[in-house]
């Protein structure tokens, strides 16, 4: 029976070269599948629940730093995200403070002080915002899910720091 479908050429029913046939399946099925995405039928697209702003706060802690001036408010900042590397960010915030120390005084109450063993030694957050989305799993940020504790690495003009994600705050616009 199969004998007679294709006949010594390749041919299917003496008319169609079954390679070719092949060939425009499969350019059917890529074509179909394009058209099945482009009209919003992915079911990618339908995972997301929100589309907004989302505000992170990056602690670093025990960042060494002798001027401070380095760190500015409005600059670029390139971020890496479970070693994969992210658009650039703007800082919208840096708040920072030299290390403390705490001891125990005389009547038995914590006294807190600046870390005299070490002054360029400073604690920093840093707030930036990003374009992100609410699906499922949490935010996420082109593809990098921003979670309270994940490591993040800072790379700007003047410094490289690693620390890790403090808060994050979704405004669905």
């Amino acid at each position: 029976m199969l004998n007679n479908l294709i006949d010594d050429h390749g041919r299917l029913w003496g008319r169609l070269n079954i390679i070719d046939l092949s060939f425009g399946i499969i350019l059917l099925a890529m074509l179909s599948g394009l058209l099945w995405v482009f009209l919003g039928q992915s079911p990618l697209e339908k995972k997301i629940q929100a589309r907004g702003e989302a505000s992170v706060i990056v602690a670093v802690r025990g960042a060494r730093v002798l001027d401070t001036s380095v760190l500015k408010e409005g600059e670029q900042v390139y971020l890496t995200i479970r070693n994969q590397r992210y658009k650039p960010v703007k800082v919208t915030k840096i708040k920072h403070w030299q290390r403390k120390s705490v001891f125990l005084g005389s009547n038995n109450q914590p006294v807190v002080i600046d870390d005299p063993t070490s002054p360029e030694v400073r604690d920093v957050d840093l707030t930036f915002s990003l374009g992100a989305q609410v699906t499922d799993e949490g935010i996420v940020a082109d593809g990098h899910h921003l979670k309270i504790g994940n490591s993040v690495e800072l790379d700007a003009f003047g410094y490289r720091f690693n620390g890790s994600i403090m808060q994050v705050d979704f405004a669905a616009q």
